[in-house]
């Protein structure tokens, strides 16, 4: 498959002001979902709906991945760019979303998040495999290796406060406490901003627009919620 430039810009573009937008509506109306839910009546269980709207984000790039025609042009450094962002998405699929103890979730947002996971995973491991290029040294490039150890610290801070705010409840509750250890003793988006620390690590390995804009997205959609825990 020939690189989709036209489409991989205007769903980066898509990104940054779909980013923008959301920033602007949070502001004013945060996401309704976990303890923002006003009203249960169409929602479906946080496990079905966390593995519903996060699959798609690993079955596509996997899609491609299978469907990759081989060439004589070494790809070990993409797929292993594309291996990160699968990796998270698999972890969020199914082990996080069959771990979590979280409130039911409208089935509007399980939808949306879907359509958002389908578009990013398209866009992430088409321009990985058919546009992205890197040189035959690439493992010696210190900024991608500095991206991708990002990327690891930032996931080993999402697991592990993922984890603490588990403990927190036992199964069939819903309430809400403070966290504390780990790097909850620091800021109190800890699970927010492993997340970001992620996905800027991501962004900085691959150094490419779509990546940056998937960044600027995730600061934009999960910054202020961190903020909203933060005030609540």
């Amino acid at each position: 498959m020939e690189c989709l430039d036209s489409t991989v810009s205007h769903l980066s573009w898509a990104l940054i002001l779909g980013g923008v937008a959301y920033l602007l509506h949070q502001t004013r109306d945060p996401a309704r979902y976990g303890r923002y839910v006003t009203n249960t009546k169409w929602c479906c269980s946080a496990r079905l709906g966390w593995f519903v709207q996060e699959v798609p984000a690993f079955l596509l790039p996997l899609l491609l991945l299978l469907l990759y025609e081989e060439d004589n042009v070494d790809r070990s450094g993409r797929t292993l760019l594309l291996y990160t962002f699968m990796l998270h998405y698999f972890h969020r699929s199914f082990i996080y979303a069959f771990l979590t103890r979280g409130r039911p979730i409208p089935i509007m947002i399980v939808i949306s998040a879907a359509i958002f996971c389908s578009l990013n995973g398209f866009l992430q491991g088409h321009f990985l495999l058919h546009c992205f290029q890197l040189e035959h040294t690439w493992w010696t490039d210190l900024r991608l290796c500095a991206g991708i150890c990002l990327f690891v610290v930032g996931m080993i801070i999402n697991i592990d406060s993922d984890r603490i705010l588990r403990k927190l409840r036992k199964p069939g509750e819903i309430t809400y406490s403070i966290p504390q250890g780990g790097m909850f003793e620091f800021i109190s988006g800890a699970n927010f901003f492993g997340e970001i620390v992620e996905w800027c690590g991501y962004a900085v390995a691959t150094w490419s627009f779509p990546t940056f804009s998937f960044a600027f997205f995730t600061i934009c959609s999960i910054g202020p919620r961190a903020y909203l825990h933060h005030r609540y």
